[in-house]
């Protein structure tokens, strides 16, 4: 879902959603950097803290250097390319992995990053800007061997993975999220800040204009268009999307969102969900689960998380969770 800032910054067309004050009431620090194929731009209230947003952003290009399964060299390709035997990891690796085989285990297996196989079968095989939009072939795919994250070996004294030879893992679903986490646990001392990275946000404190970070979210069917508006403080917000990352093949749409269940695109009636969080990394697989889920299951399960959610569907009809606190500002309930 694209949602735009209310201070309306220029966007790079993949954001999902920006969030930013109205007004910034005098100076604050601001740092604006291209990774994980995103826009991202850290924020300060206070803007004598420079050094800080330097080593924050400075995490999101080592984590995407460790984590990216589009460079060769990487941690991740590594152990990939390595399955099948044991693999020493990194204490960070070794961090996300036991989290998604946390947060697999919470979503009933609807969150699965070991979906690579189905991503590279579906035509997302090198990194999206590369990927032709549409071709008249279609998908020929090879026979599937489901796979699970909850397969992996995990030896936690040896610091080893071990994958079976079936299983390789792509970390976009959870990479950004926890990225954002950890620049906001540098920034933590900054006390005021905001990070979003490409709709991965997290708002520490207050903005310059007072209480919280307002967040405008916008229309997936029209960027320009806010559908509503909510304040986030000290929390996360991100949300999942099918309007995004598409690309046509033989007359059959594909999305990176695939169902493990199915090692499709997802196939359902909901174009966007967003989520409202404690971290960014929950709301991130959050927004995904609610996403793959569907409206009825996905609200059932972000109310047994204790989370919020605002669903946008393909007739333009938005659905909110009973927690989702937003303003109702502009929302439309269906599309003309």
């Amino acid at each position: 879902m694209l949602n735009r800032s209310l201070a309306a910054p220029e966007s790079d067309g993949v954001s999902p959603q920006s969030f930013f004050p109205r007004n910034w009431g005098g100076l604050v620090g601001r740092r604006r950097f291209r990774a994980m194929n995103t826009a991202v731009e850290l924020m300060a209230v206070d803007w004598q803290q420079t050094a800080l947003l330097q080593e924050a952003e400075q995490t999101f290009h080592d984590v995407e250097a460790r984590f990216s399964r589009f460079r060769a060299e990487s941690e991740l390709s590594l152990l990939n390319a390595r399955a099948g035997e044991p693999c020493a990891v990194s204490p960070q690796l070794l961090q996300i992995l036991e989290g998604a085989v946390y947060f697999h285990r919470l979503t009933g297996g609807i969150f699965d990053p070991a979906i690579l196989p189905d991503l590279e079968a579906a035509g997302y095989d090198r990194s999206f800007e590369f990927v032709t939009p549409t071709t008249a072939a279609a998908v020929t795919r090879p026979e599937r061997r489901p796979a699970s994250i909850a397969e992996l070996q995990i030896d936690r004294q040896r610091q080893t993975v071990t994958a079976p030879t079936h299983l390789r893992i792509d970390l976009g679903g959870i990479g950004k999220g926890y990225t954002v986490d950890a620049a906001a646990h540098i920034l933590l001392p900054a006390r005021d800040f905001l990070i979003n990275a490409g709709g991965d946000i997290f708002a520490s404190g207050n903005s310059s204009d007072g209480a919280g970070w307002p967040v405008a979210v916008s229309d997936p069917f029209d960027e320009q268009h806010d559908l509503d508006v909510v304040t986030l403080h000290d929390e996360a917000i991100a949300t999942s999307t099918t309007a995004r990352r598409r690309w046509e093949r033989g007359g059959t749409w594909h999305t990176h969102i695939i169902d493990p269940r199915s090692g499709l695109s997802v196939d359902n009636d909901v174009v966007s969900a967003t989520v409202i969080a404690p971290t960014a990394t929950e709301a991130d697989v959050f927004a995904k689960t609610a996403l793959l889920l569907g409206v009825a299951a996905g609200e059932r399960f972000l109310e047994k998380q204790n989370t919020s959610g605002f669903f946008v569907l393909s007739d333009g009809a938005v659905h909110r969770t009973a927690a989702w606190r937003g303003t109702g500002d502009g929302i439309n309930q269906t599309r003309e």
